[in-house]
This record gives C-alpha cells, sequence and structure tokens, in this order.
C-alpha cells in the first residue's frame, strides 16, 4: 500500500516478495511462518495461526482424542480429527480477514480518488491565484 496510514497488522502478517518465479507470499504470525504461491493459501494460513493460537490460550479442543489402532499387525497411535468448533473458527476468521481485506481496498480506492481530485483542486487554485489581478483581496 501506498498509504502508510492503511498500514495494517494483516499487511504485516502477509508479507509479498518479487522473486523470478513470479510473487511470493508469505504469512507470518505467533512465531509461526509459511511461505505460499498465493494470496488465498497466505489468508487460510494466517487464519490458521490465529485460530490456533486463540484455542491454544483459552484451552478449547482442537483435535479429538487419540485412538489407538492396529495396521499391518503394528499397534499404534492414530492423532485425532479436528473438532467442528474448530473448523467453524477457522472459516469465521477467514470470512474476517477477506472482509477485513476488502474494506480497506475500498478505502483505498476512495482515499486514491480523493487524493486525485484535491491534487486537482490545489492545482486550480493556484494558477487562479497566479492570474490573479493586482489589488483583489
Amino acid at each position: 500500500m501506498k498509504n502508510n496510514r492503511t498500514n495494517s497488522a494483516i499487511d504485516q502478517a502477509i508479507k509479498t516478495y518479487e522473486t523470478p518465479a513470479g510473487p511470493l507470499f508469505v504469512a507470518t504470525r505467533h512465531g509461526r511462518i509459511k511461505k505460499c504461491f498465493t494470496r488465498d493459501t497466505a489468508i487460510r494460513y494466517l487464519a490458521y495461526f490465529m485460530t490456533t493460537q486463540a484455542f491454544g490460550m483459552s484451552g478449547f479442543k482442537q483435535r479429538h482424542p487419540e485412538e489407538r489402532i492396529e495396521r499391518n499387525g503394528v499397534e499404534m497411535w492414530q492423532q485425532g480429527e479436528t473438532t467442528q468448533k474448530y473448523l467453524h473458527a477457522h472459516q469465521r476468521c477467514v470470512r474476517r480477514l477477506r472482509r477485513i481485506l476488502k474494506h480497506k481496498r475500498e478505502v483505498q480506492t476512495w482515499y486514491d480518488k480523493w487524493e486525485s481530485m484535491h491534487n486537482r483542486y490545489v492545482k486550480e487554485v493556484n494558477e487562479l491565484q497566479a492570474i490573479k489581478p493586482k489589488g483583489l483581496l
């Protein structure tokens, strides 16, 4: 973004780097980093980092308990599936991130229009001041 006033935590969490192969998106949050080839994937990973941190701090279970299974005569532990509560929280987080980014884009387009209009107005005022006859206030 050109305007520093609109630089947000999402911009700091998802950074874009230009590479010879195309843009590279890096999602960083709560000490975790993930490099992604698409912005969509970076948003999903950012939501994953945020949701996992929130669930860890609140004490909610992210996964069902592990279960013991037997495969090819070998007994092993299988990690439990992700809980519905966690999946819904992750989906809400992704939707909110997208909504915030959409609003930011709308604000940025409005700001660009306002800035161009303001620059035209200032230019016209300066031109009028330059040709103002002497003796006028």
